[in-house]
C-alpha cells in the first residue's frame, strides 16, 4: 500500500484538526508544522503551496515555500465562533456558529472576502465543485438544527446564494467528501454512506460501511482516513465500490 507510513505519521494531527468537539490547536502550538490535508470538519488545510489555520477568530497564512520552515505571512481577523475550513480550488469556506464566510486564494499569500453564505454554517460540514454543495446538517447542535439530512446546494448561478435541491435523511450525519464520481458521508454509528454523484444534483445510495462509528473522512488517491470513535481507520480501494480496511489506530 502506497504512502500508508507517510500517512500514519500525520494521522493524529489531522484527528485534532477534524473534530470540532476538541479543542482547538492554533498556530501557535505545533499545528503549523502540518502538511496534511483535513477533513469536512477541520481547522486547517494546505493548498496552493501555503498553509492555511482557523482559531476561533482569524486565519492565518502561513508560506510553506521551506516546508522544514513554514513562515507566517498573514493574519487576518474573521469574526467570532469561526470553526471550520475547507478549500477548493481558488477558494476557502470558513465557517463560523452563524455563517459560511467564502475567501479567494488567487493571491495565496493574501485571503481576500467574497461575502457570506448565510444558508451555511459551520455545524454544516460541506464539500463542493463547480456546481453543487454537499451539506450534513445534525440536529442536537450548538447552531440549533432540528433536522438529520444530507442536503444538496445548487451553486452554479452563485456560491454565495445556494439553493437547496434534494434532502437525503439520515440518522446522525458528520463529516463527508468527495472523490470521482462517489460521495462518502458519515451518519455516526449508522456507518459511511456510499452516494454515486455521477449527476451531481442527484446523489444515489450505493451501500454503507458498518462496523465503526463515523465522524469525518480524507479522501486521498491511495486510501480513505475516516475518524472514528476512539481513533482512525484506514481502507483501501477495492472494486464495486468495496473498502477494505488495512489499519486501526486508536
Amino acid at each position: 500500500m502506497k504512502n500508508i507510513l507517510s500517512l500514519i505519521g500525520i494521522l493524529a494531527l489531522l484527528a485534532a484538526g477534524c473534530s470540532k468537539d476538541q479543542n482547538v490547536a492554533t498556530p501557535d502550538n505545533g499545528i503549523h508544522n502540518a502538511t496534511g490535508t483535513g477533513g469536512s470538519l477541520a481547522r486547517f488545510t494546505t493548498t496552493r503551496n501555503h498553509l492555511y489555520v482557523v482559531d476561533d477568530q482569524k486565519l492565518y497564512t502561513y508560506s510553506l515555500a521551506n516546508p522544514q520552515e513554514p513562515k507566517l505571512v498573514n493574519t487576518l481577523p474573521i469574526g467570532f465562533d469561526v470553526e471550520t475550513l475547507y478549500p477548493y480550488n481558488d477558494k476557502l469556506f470558513i465557517g463560523s456558529q452563524i455563517a459560511m464566510y467564502v475567501f479567494s486564494i488567487q493571491s495565496p499569500e493574501s485571503p481576500q472576502l467574497l461575502g457570506t453564505a448565510s444558508h451555511i454554517r459551520a455545524c454544516d460540514p460541506v464539500v463542493a465543485d463547480d456546481y453543487v454543495a454537499y451539506v450534513t446538517v445534525r440536529s442536537g447542535t450548538t447552531c440549533g438544527g432540528t433536522i438529520n439530512a444530507l442536503l444538496v446546494y445548487d451553486i452554479s448561478g452563485s456560491l454565495l446564494n445556494p439553493t437547496l435541491g434534494k434532502q437525503i435523511n439520515l440518522t446522525n450525519p458528520w463529516g463527508l467528501g468527495m472523490k470521482g464520481n462517489r460521495l462518502y458521508v458519515c451518519d455516526g454509528s449508522s456507518g459511511l454512506f456510499i452516494f454515486d454523484i455521477s449527476e451531481r444534483n442527484n446523489p444515489v445510495f450505493i451501500k454503507k460501511i458498518s462496523g465503526e462509528t463515523f465522524y469525518d473522512v480524507i479522501v486521498t488517491d491511495d486510501v480513505l482516513v475516516c475518524m472514528v470513535n476512539g481513533g482512525t481507520a484506514l481502507y483501501e480501494w477495492g472494486s464495486d465500490d468495496n473498502l477494505v480496511k488495512v489499519a486501526t489506530i486508536k
